[in-house]
């Protein structure tokens, strides 16, 4: 892995923490407003270095170099609605009110996107640390080839 692979690595987790963010925090924004949808942030890994893929390096006499960790990392695949139905109130004269005179409330739970912000926020952190630890290395090794 290059110091250029962990510098992109890095991005792709302050990238993904801060949609997190975004994401649970229009939920906060909108936990009392009704038929609003609660929004899950859905991250995965990319490029990920399947068992099927080091079977067939072996098999072609590749292995010998070391696994390939290349474009690792992790991607924002998007936002997807909670499907967890949200509360209905009887409000007859609410001008989103069904014509049984319900609305439906949003099916945000405060607590859960408040906890889930906070981990996104401390795994953003560790991804500005990571950066800057990467950031480090390349100045000692450019250091080192100053002959310094």
């Amino acid at each position: 892995m290059t110091l250029s692979n962990s510098f992109d690595i890095a991005a792709q987790g302050i990238e993904a923490s801060s949609l997190r963010i975004q994401a649970h925090s229009a939920n906060v924004a909108n936990v009392g407003t009704p038929y609003y949808v609660r929004k899950i942030p859905v991250i995965s890994e990319s490029n990920a270095v399947s068992f099927h893929g080091v079977l067939a390096d072996m098999r072609s006499g590749i292995f010998h170099t070391g696994l390939s960790m290349n474009n690792s990392g992790v991607v924002f695949e998007g936002n997807v609605g909670d499907p967890t139905p949200g509360k209905r109130i009887y409000e007859p004269g609410h001008p989103q009110a069904d014509k049984d005179g319900y609305v439906t409330m949003s099916n945000v739970n405060i607590l859960t996107d408040i906890a889930d912000a906070t981990v996104a926020a401390k795994v953003y952190e560790a991804n500005l640390s990571v950066f800057g630890i990467v950031k480090s290395m390349a100045n000692k090794a450019i250091e080192i080839g100053r002959g310094q």
